[in-house]
């Protein structure tokens, strides 16, 4: 029973252990984007893949306007916080 509780234990610590190091490659690579993005509009334009942002469009419209005859991708801006207005 002892070789039970102890096998359990170390499950859910092994668990804790990968649920941690997802939550910190996710916001890991949030981290990286933010710090990448120029520019205060509501739209980025992604320069390169996973490269930096250029953002400086108000619509996604006008994003991808600039972005589809070069290939690019347009994505929210991931220095614009939310503020819970609607």
């Amino acid at each position: 029973m002892k070789s039970l509780t102890a096998l359990a234990a170390v499950a859910a610590l092994i668990g804790g252990i990968s649920v941690a190091s997802a939550q910190m490659s996710s916001s890991g690579s949030s981290m990286s984007k933010s710090a990448n993005a120029t520019g205060s509009g509501k739209f980025c334009i992604e320069t390169s893949k996973g490269g930096s942002l250029q953002c400086k469009y108000a619509s996604i419209t006008a994003c991808q306007k600039d972005a589809q005859p070069q290939g690019l991708r347009c994505s929210p801006n991931p220095k614009a916080g939310t503020t819970g207005a609607k």
